[in-house]
């Protein structure tokens, strides 16, 4: 049957119809005690409208029954049951029902008005948004599953959200009951309803309800939230932290799953409490941290190349690359500082190579979700600073020690293992940086000061003794 004004298919000859009541071309302006103000949405099993409850001067949703399967006693039962599963739940997290019933032919749902729209809408989401609405969803099938009602169509579309970004979980339409004598919950073993992709493998062979069907469904959700596509196919392109926590709960065998939703909620908050890297994820931070490194240390080089005095040829002088020139003979030059043409080159290259490797590593742990608000957690390994700063510091201090004795360091008149302590003090230098560099990145990821690390600065401080006494003794 057609609405004889505007054509839309109408449940029966008597029924109003829901988009002249909106428009306001109808000869009532109201129905069943509402007055319909907007269209929210629309789905398989009907259309949801903005509306004022007249009696009650409230604002709240209506959902109506499609038209086309209006006439259908056993959909029309699917949504008596979406009602009543609905009435059943009151929590912080699920969509909250007023009134259900039925007038003129026409079945309608009375629900909580939700303002900020689905989760679909907004996809794909940053990945500890998408963990809180996940764990949110998870508390509020918690509240049903103890209450007897399996949801088995988890999927964005059914995920609203309130005005403070807080989740509602809505339509319980092929909700089922887990005990089998509950009246309204039992449906034909053969029919098969939920969304393709979302629904646990188990629901469309008509097996028993199950809490592990929604943590298939929630583990697709969360899947979906990130990428923003079906959750279909291989993992590669999620967060590699929540890829274990992902595939256990879709796995498809319920046995192999999350035996309910509150374990999947646990696992997804102790990713909040790992602060530590998985080990593959150490080995990028170690090759970043290698990078900046060298970079640093190409630096340093370059610099001390250029300051410290030497002897040059004259015609191996280039104008405007040096200063302080002093005549030594007539063929060679004194120079304090120069502009070491290649040194310098080669220091420029390692720092954007470091620069690189510092932002594909920060992007990275952007995209995977590794990066952490975990400021009050120390960083490990700053202690090893401190131990190899001492150790530069006790180098330091022998050939200091090894000069005042007159010994020329790699002399005859030297004991043979005095030779070695340029070198060695020289690798303890590279070592400390490397440390410093590593705990600087890892700072970085946690948000945490390096000013709350006194290991770390005491140990880079000592670190920089030799260097800097060295350079002030030779102006």
């Amino acid at each position: 049957m057609k609405c004889a004004t505007c054509g839309s298919l109408l449940s029966s000859e008597n029924a109003p119809c829901p988009k002249c009541l909106l428009s306001g071309r109808a000869d009532v302006d109201s129905f069943a005690g509402f007055q319909l103000e907007d269209e929210l949405g629309r789905g398989g099993m009907g259309t949801v409208f903005r509306a004022r409850h007249l009696r009650l001067n409230r604002t709240v949703a209506v959902k109506f029954l499609a038209p086309e399967i209006a006439k259908d006693s056993q959909m029309v039962a699917r949504f008596e049951r979406e009602a009543r599963a609905l009435a059943m739940l009151e929590h912080p997290n699920i969509v909250r029902i007023y009134d259900f019933g039925s007038e003129d032919s026409e079945s309608y749902l009375v629900m909580e008005c939700v303002t900020g729209g689905t989760t679909a809408e907004k996809m794909p989401w940053p990945v500890d948004d998408a963990v809180r609405i996940t764990s949110e969803v998870c508390a509020a099938l918690s509240y049903a599953h103890a209450r007897g009602i399996v949801h088995r169509d988890i999927k964005p579309a059914n995920i609203l959200l309130d005005a403070e970004g807080h989740v509602k979980v809505t339509d319980f339409g092929i909700a089922r009951a887990l005990k089998p004598d509950s009246g309204w919950t039992v449906t034909s073993p053969d029919v098969a309803l939920g969304s393709v992709g979302f629904v646990a493998p188990e629901v469309m062979t008509g097996a028993a309800p199950d809490p592990r069907m929604d943590v298939f469904s929630v583990g697709a959700l969360l899947r979906t939230l990130l990428t923003g596509r079906p959750p279909i196919g291989e993992t590669e392109s999620l967060p590699v932290r929540l890829v274990p926590i992902i595939r256990r709960a879709m796995s498809e065998n319920p046995n192999d799953r999350f035996a309910s939703v509150d374990q999947l909620k646990e696992a997804l908050a102790q990713l909040g409490k790992t602060t530590a890297l998985p080990a593959d994820e150490v080995l990028w931070l170690r090759a970043a941290a290698f990078a900046d490194t060298a970079a640093i240390a190409s630096v340093l080089w370059a610099a001390l190349l250029s300051l410290t005095p030497r002897v040059l040829e004259k015609n191996d002088l280039m104008p405007l690359l040096s200063y302080g020139a002093e005549q030594v003979d007539a063929h060679q030059v004194l120079t304090r500082a120069r502009f070491e043409t290649g040194a310098i080159l080669f220091a420029l290259v390692a720092v954007s190579i470091g620069f690189a490797a510092t932002a594909f590593l920060r992007r990275h742990w952007r995209l995977e979700g590794l990066e952490q608000n975990a400021s009050q957690q120390p960083l490990p390994h700053t202690s090893k600073v401190l131990a190899f700063g001492v150790f530069t510091v006790i180098s330091y201090a022998l050939r200091v020690w090894a000069v005042s004795k007159g010994y020329v360091l790699g002399g005859n008149e030297a004991p043979s293992w005095l030779s070695y302590l340029p070198f060695f003090g020289g690798v303890l230098e590279v070592v400390v940086l490397f440390f410093t560099v590593e705990a600087v990145l890892e700072a970085t990821r946690r948000h945490r000061p390096l000013l709350k690390e006194p290991l770390l600065l005491i140990g880079q401080g000592m670190a920089l003794v030799p260097p800097v006494l060295e350079f002030f003794r030779t102006l």
